[in-house]
């Protein structure tokens, strides 16, 4: 793909080479196809998600360079929600997708919101696999800062964040859901949580009828809901670990972290290990990590590791690889039927995964 090259001081070559042959277009006719695809998104928002969305004019948008001038940005309010969405043009394929949205996502507060009508299946399982939010209008949008998704399959699903669970409430509610009663210190040690914290997270718990406290002598025991109930009563209270994803270089301090993702569901399963390995690892631990982080696509798949951060310890301690209802959340965004089949036979039942998102 050719790159047009005009003068401008605001841009390094650098920058001008990186990216594919987007330019301002000034065409009146070309610029009204470009905000009817916009109205086209905010009216799929709020067809299929119910979101009542109101865009205005970004101001950012006559400070971004010359590559990045086709592309209508508008600043959109959505049900308390702020967020940019960014209209593509037509014929831009993933790889200038993800350009755009990490381009975007540098200059920008507010979460980033691609608009992309032409996106297939495979590219719509990338973007979500990804963390990348984006609207296809018509067959899938999907928001993760939100808590709200919407496929031509699977159907809509938009919960209030208000609702879903604080990551150490959901985190002892999985753990908790193996055991038959515990102490605040067991849950203490086994998700590295301080006692006010696992305090807190029980209270939260007990308060939304997840678990049941009884003082026994001088001790205060819990007794947890057990998998069935939390999955089939309160999966809408839960969410998916997943809050970023990174690509790193593969080293021995990426390759010791636990595997996650569709790494973790085919060492669980009869599916095919992805070329890329998928790591998880606590936001607190990714920070002493960055140093590796490398650019999606600046080295080979096997040189390479998609990291996904988590909000709460991937890995329990007393365990040694991601527990399987943390793992089902996180993958309950891809909309691919041989991985939700595989979920569904991981736990020998159909749960409403979708209702997390």
């Amino acid at each position: 793909m050719k790159t047009q090259i005009r003068p401008n001081p605001g841009l390094c070559p650098k920058e001008i080479l990186s990216f594919p042959k987007i330019m301002y277009n000034s065409n009146k006719y070309w610029n009204q196809a470009k905000k009817m695809e916009m109205n086209e998104a905010l009216a799929y928002l709020q067809e299929a998600l119910g979101l009542s969305a109101k865009a205005k004019t970004w101001p950012g948008s006559a400070h971004l360079p010359l590559h990045l001038r086709s592309i209508e940005v508008r600043a959109v309010d959505a049900n308390g929600f702020s967020f940019l969405l960014a209209s593509l043009p037509a014929g831009v394929g993933l790889p200038e997708a993800k350009r755009v949205y990490s381009q975007l996502a540098l200059r920008a507060e507010a979460p980033v919101v691609v608009s992309f009508p032409d996106a297939d299946a495979r590219q719509r399982k990338a973007l979500v696999a990804q963390g990348i939010p984006f609207v296809c209008s018509g067959r899938q949008a999907f928001l993760p800062f939100m808590g709200a998704a919407c496929t031509e399959r699977g159907g809509t699903r938009f919960h209030n964040r208000a609702t879903k669970m604080s990551p150490n409430a959901q985190a002892a509610a999985i753990w908790g859901a193996g055991q038959e009663s515990y102490h605040s210190d067991d849950l203490c040690r086994a998700l590295g949580i301080s006692a006010s914290r696992a305090s807190e997270a029980i209270t939260e718990l007990v308060d939304r009828g997840l678990a049941k406290r009884e003082r026994r002598e001088r001790r205060v025991i819990v007794f947890p809901v057990a998998v069935d109930l939390l999955l089939s009563e309160h999966m809408a209270e839960l969410f998916s670990p997943v809050s970023k994803v990174f690509f790193a270089r593969r080293a021995p301090q990426i390759d010791c972290l636990a595997d996650a993702g569709e790494t973790a569901l085919a060492a669980r399963s009869m599916l095919a290990a992805p070329g890329m390995d998928q790591k998880a690892v606590l936001r607190s631990v990714w920070r002493e990590l960055r140093g590796l982080e490398v650019a999606d696509g600046e080295l080979s798949d096997n040189e390479t590791a998609m990291i996904q951060v988590w909000r709460y310890a991937p890995v329990f301690a007393d365990s040694s690889r991601i527990d399987d209802i943390s793992l089902a959340l996180s993958l309950a965004a891809i909309d691919d039927e041989r991985i939700q089949l595989e979920v569904d036979r991981m736990f020998g039942k159909e749960y409403p995964w979708q209702e997390a998102l």
